[in-house]
């Protein structure tokens, strides 16, 4: 297929999306934001785990009088376009998350057992993120409140029918930040299977876990440090900035990071997200650069979304624009392209995505058949579909008595 035809028709259906989008009224509130973990330290996190295990057991426990959980509130429209707005999760302490965990009612049904192994896997982590903070913490002091660490787990598989046979890859995504204020205040630990130019992840991509230090330098620049799991260990460094910015109507998310390691080389990355909301839909386009020393060229990649999208789920990373991954509930039309040098194109991608939360609320699930237009196979249309979850650990699951 000739590729001047191709890029042709991609863009000849993007432009009925933009004009089907348009036809909707502009009236309409913004989506929904997905809920928010209140503020809460690591030792009450514990402490709630320990005393509803006793209540799922029988004994008669007075429970802790739980802290109360932050409500996510959208500021009141203050134009006849409603743009939707992003929120971070909010940082609790260990103790308010055991106290709320305690409050909690025994499970009745296998949705609520589902919540409750919710809990129970994240209470476990944030007793873990105490005792690490507790243990290394000068003794002569007395201790801190711990921040709790919410953490996302994705999975996806994706499947391409080329024309010598199925390709199938399973990708898997992990996120979690760590503040441990009695070993520095200053310092956030952050573990991540994310690769270090944040680029969106292709699925079968491995870049491996992260782990380091997080240094914020000034507002919205952040410098890194850290070890990259391989055999050997990487060394590796970095700094980031980036920040959202409203501009009327629209919003701006730039990024930029200088980075570098042991195993590859020094690069850059910079990248620019352009969104523009009517009432509940979503146009965005995101462009992403990377330039690497060992490779002289720059990759590089650019998507264009409509979505109707009903529910934000807040991003942690850059990557998640580019793929709509930080749409919790909704549906849309992804167009894509990707490329190893900025002088020619890879492949294209034109796919139609669904997403929504199951009753448990905090597991979303998506679904995203595609069509995939290949340099390497010909410029085939090859057909394929990604199914996937994002498991949010922010906040227990069950609400407290």
């Amino acid at each position: 297929m000739d590729c001047g035809l191709l890029s042709s028709r991609v863009l000849v259906a993007w432009a009925i999306l933009t004009l089907a989008g348009c036809a909707s009224t502009r009236y309409e509130a913004p989506p929904t934001v997905a809920p928010q973990p209140p503020k809460i330290t690591t030792t009450e996190a514990v402490a709630n785990a320990e005393v509803a295990k006793a209540q799922d057991a029988g004994a008669p426990v007075v429970p802790a009088t739980p802290a109360a959980p932050t409500p996510v509130v959208l500021a009141a429209p203050t134009s006849t376009v409603n743009i939707a707005q992003r929120y971070f999760p909010t940082e609790l302490s260990v103790d308010e998350i055991l106290k709320n965990n305690a409050a909690a009612a025994p499970p009745l049904d296998f949705q609520q057992r589902v919540d409750q192994a919710h809990d129970h896997v994240y209470t476990w982590t944030q007793g873990l993120v105490e005792a690490t903070d507790h243990k290394f913490a000068d003794k002569d002091r007395e201790l801190l409140p711990v921040p709790a660490a919410p953490f996302r787990l994705g999975m996806n598989l994706q499947s391409i029918d080329h024309n010598n046979g199925l390709d199938m890859k399973l990708d898997v995504d992990l996120d979690i930040a760590l503040s441990l204020p009695n070993i520095e205040k200053r310092f956030r630990i952050f573990v991540t299977s994310d690769a270090l130019d944040e680029a969106p992840r292709v699925a079968g991509d491995n870049p491996g876990l992260r782990a380091g230090l997080r240094i914020p330098v000034r507002k919205f620049l952040d410098f890194d440090v850290g070890i990259k799991l391989d055999v050997p260990p990487v060394a590796f460094a970095s700094v980031r900035w980036t920040r959202e910015v409203p501009l009327g109507n629209w919003t701006f998310y730039p990024f930029a990071k200088l980075f570098a390691d042991t195993k590859e080389s020094v690069g850059y990355a910079v990248a620019a997200t352009f969104d523009r909301w009517y009432g509940r839909n979503l146009f965005r386009s995101s462009t992403y650069g990377k330039w690497r020393a060992d490779r002289d060229a720059i990759d590089w990649s650019q998507s264009l979304i409509y979505a109707r999208a009903n529910e934000i789920i807040v991003p942690e990373r850059y990557g998640y624009y580019l793929k709509a991954n930080d749409i919790g509930q909704g549906w849309g039309m992804r167009l894509y392209a990707s490329g190893k040098d900025a002088s020619y194109a890879d492949y294209y991608e034109a796919g139609f995505f669904y997403r929504r939360p199951t009753a448990n609320k905090w597991l979303f699930w998506y679904v995203e058949p595609f069509v995939r237009w290949d340099r390497d196979y010909n410029w085939n249309s090859d057909p394929g579909v990604r199914v996937g979850i994002n498991a949010l650990f922010w906040d227990l699951a069950r609400p407290a008595k």
